[in-house]
């Protein structure tokens, strides 16, 4: 039995990603520009008599979930969970005063929980101070995995890190680029450098390596994956550690390859 991770879109400009068990499909955000485009994303990647099991937000920015895709997740009858803390904001900042009374939004707390044969543990991440994040830690017939995008320290994760079986981190903005291109939100995400120190700390605290590990969330203007992916590699070397795993970047704007993690 495996489990499989899909980068439907990963960027500044949206983010929705997959991840299926045998008898379990969830979206983590569905930060999608449009309801056609929405429409669209449900109709590749589902039948259309089994829409996913649910679908989790990990906080309220528009480009991981906004009014258009939340109507049309209502539409679909689709369950949409988020973290008790951030409910407030999403209402305020989505709804738009239009109500969405059918539809079917739960909360999770603090602590692990269940989704069919997928157990969720969130995690609090640092992003904006005033904006409640969430990451994920994600086991499923015994391998563990990582979500983790929009934080800026990576204390918050490393535990979870250690000895994971696949890692979904962010990985936003290349220094030098930010410099030329400067945008004051960035200091609320990952650099390059960051993400790469936080993945070598993360490889010297774990008994093994994990199958794969996919940088997200790169910024468009500020970044690139090739970019990104030199600095992880870079920091292996200077750090004495081979990258025993496979290493790539998710692509902005479409999905990219299904990453599958067996037993």
């Amino acid at each position: 039995m495996s489990f499989r991770f899909r980068s439907i879109r990963s960027s500044s400009g949206g983010n929705c990603l997959l991840l299926r068990a045998e008898d379990t499909t969830i979206l983590f955000d569905c930060g999608l520009s449009s309801m056609k485009r929405t429409r669209q994303v449900l109709e590749e990647h589902f039948d259309q008599d089994r829409q996913p099991d649910a679908v989790l937000l990990t906080h309220a920015h528009t480009d991981h979930i906004s009014y258009y895709p939340l109507k049309v997740l209502e539409q679909q009858g689709c369950k949409v969970m988020m973290h008790a803390d951030c409910i407030e904001q999403l209402q305020s900042k989505h709804f738009k005063g239009y109500g969405f009374n059918d539809l079917q939004m739960t909360t999770f707390g603090d602590e692990s929980f269940n989704i069919g044969s997928i157990e969720i543990t969130p995690i609090r991440l640092s992003h904006h101070p005033l904006l409640p994040t969430f990451g994920f830690a994600i086991v499923c017939n015994g391998k563990k995995a990582v979500i983790a995008t929009d934080f800026n320290d990576g204390r918050d994760i490393i535990e979870h890190l250690v000895d994971a079986d696949f890692i979904f981190v962010e990985s936003n903005h290349d220094p030098e680029l930010l410099r030329k291109y400067y945008n004051p939100n960035s200091q609320f995400h990952m650099s390059n450098p960051q993400t790469a120190e936080l993945l070598c700390q993360a490889r010297k605290k774990s008994g093994f390596p994990p199958k794969a590990v996919m940088l997200g969330h790169i910024s468009d203007q500020r970044n690139t994956s090739a970019i990104a992916i030199k600095e992880t590699k870079r920091a292996f070397k200077k750090h004495g550690l081979k990258v025993d795993f496979n290493l790539s970047a998710a692509p902005l704007k479409h999905p990219g390859p299904e990453i599958e993690i067996g037993l």
